[in-house]
């Protein structure tokens, strides 16, 4: 009943257009009155979930992500996948995929990714023969790759709520990312096929070489996080610090795309897109600890083992679940609410919490691709001059392909934690 109360408290608040941030904290507080707990804690709570010292990375790969932006490294990388891969059959589409696949390791933002990338993909693929909602469908699923890719915001959040290693859910997301990035261009080489999209550029051994020394400079940062993290000479958090200082380089010396009068407006977007997530994050304090002492975890195990006792179909009714709960609100609050709830339960049907925290990823993902919140969807749409009808013909293929490594993460624990496991 608690947790119905939660769920259709979140719906309401949302649907009336109250902010996400604001809905956990009014859902919290309600649950503090009427479980009648002391309101003295409150501030505690939030002020805890806030202070962690690992979100410190969070601001730093925010501007990290708007600095390669505004440094338009994003036709860079295009020129350099273009050269990779744009002798395939519907050579483009397939630079689509492996330009957010390169570009997400970078910025570790869907949002990024769509306004780097799609403001300069989309227009291309239409002038160049494909479908604008087929192009605009393309550009929102291949963004979501940047959640999976190291360095990922949503992968810091959940390490923060789950108190699982940073640097094992950035490794973790590499496997599943590189397949959810075969099956994009599995769908592209059939499309592709079918229409007889054209090839973009022959092969060029030279060109390759050519646009990989220009593309180099970028393409370290992803490289320098990793290998600072696993051979321990920062951690995940300072590996933010040193990010921010590669892209800081790359900008102003480098690729020079970027005024330092442009430094302060950079700024100022960091806070704010920061300040949403904070918050975020704060409210969850109040939240979590409401849905802890109504022992709501405890009560949703015992529900799903009185239905079976079978894991299998447990973690599919769990999936299925996850894809429903991401139609109706975005991947973060998703997480806040889904952490507290199932870290008790993933003994019973034994799954790693480094493999739930990639499910969730993977979760989130579909939502914002699925109306009605399908935030990253929306945005697309309003880049490519699309209707969500028309996109949504194109993008439910991707869909698929998503929902199919959710399921296979959660099948297949050797995807999300091989890496971790012989590397970390």
């Amino acid at each position: 009943m608690t947790l119905l109360v939660v769920f259709g408290g979140l719906a309401l608040l949302t649907l009336i257009g109250l902010l996400i941030a604001f809905s956990l904290g009014a859902v919290g507080l309600f649950g503090i009155f009427s479980g009648q707990l002391p309101l003295m804690s409150v501030p505690l709570m939030t002020i805890n979930m806030a202070e962690t010292y690992v979100l410190v990375a969070v601001p730093m790969f925010m501007m990290m992500g708007l600095l390669v932006e505004k440094a338009g490294l994003g036709q860079i990388i295009i020129d350099f996948a273009g050269s990779t891969v744009g002798w395939l059959r519907g050579g483009l589409a397939h630079v689509n995929v492996i330009d957010s696949l390169l570009f997400g390791g970078i910025s570790g933002s869907s949002a990024s990714d769509v306004a780097s990338l799609g403001t300069i993909i989309i227009p291309e693929m239409a002038r160049k023969g494909y479908p604008k909602n087929f192009a605009a469908a393309l550009t929102a699923s291949t963004s979501e790759l940047a959640v999976l890719i190291p360095p990922s915001i949503p992968a810091i959040v959940y390490g923060v709520l789950a108190n699982v290693s940073i640097a094992k859910m950035f490794l973790a997301g590499i496997l599943p990312g590189l397949i959810l990035a075969g099956l994009f261009m599995a769908v592209n080489h059939i499309m592709a096929v079918r229409n007889q999209w054209p090839i973009l550029e022959p092969f060029s051994v030279s060109r390759v070489a050519t646009l990989g020394v220009k593309a180099a400079p970028a393409l370290t940062i992803p490289f320098v996080i990793l290998g600072g993290i696993l051979s321990g000479i920062f951690t995940a958090t300072e590996s933010a610090a040193v990010a921010v200082g590669i892209a800081i380089f790359l900008t102003f010396v480098i690729y020079r795309t970027v005024s330092w009068s442009e430094t302060w407006d950079l700024l100022v977007l960091t806070c704010r897109r920061t300040a949403v997530i904070m918050l975020i994050v704060a409210a969850s304090g109040t939240l979590g600890w409401y849905l802890a002492d109504r022992q709501v975890p405890q009560a949703l195990a015992n529900q799903l083992l009185s239905l079976t006792h079978n894991p299998a179909l447990i973690r599919i009714l769990l999936g299925l679940f996850l894809i429903l709960l991401g139609t109706m609100m975005s991947g973060m609050p998703m997480m806040i609410l889904m952490v507290p709830v199932m870290m008790p339960i993933l003994p019973m049907i034994d799954m790693d919490p480094i493999q739930f925290g990639v499910t969730l990823v993977v979760a989130g993902a579909i939502g914002s691709q699925t109306p009605p919140v399908a935030a990253t969807m929306l945005l697309t749409c309003v880049i490519a001059e699309v209707t969500v009808e028309d996109m949504w013909q194109a993008n439910r293929w991707f869909i698929l392909a998503t929902t199919i490594v959710l399921f296979l993460v959660m099948f297949i624990p050797a995807l999300s934690l091989t890496l971790p496991r012989l590397l970390g």
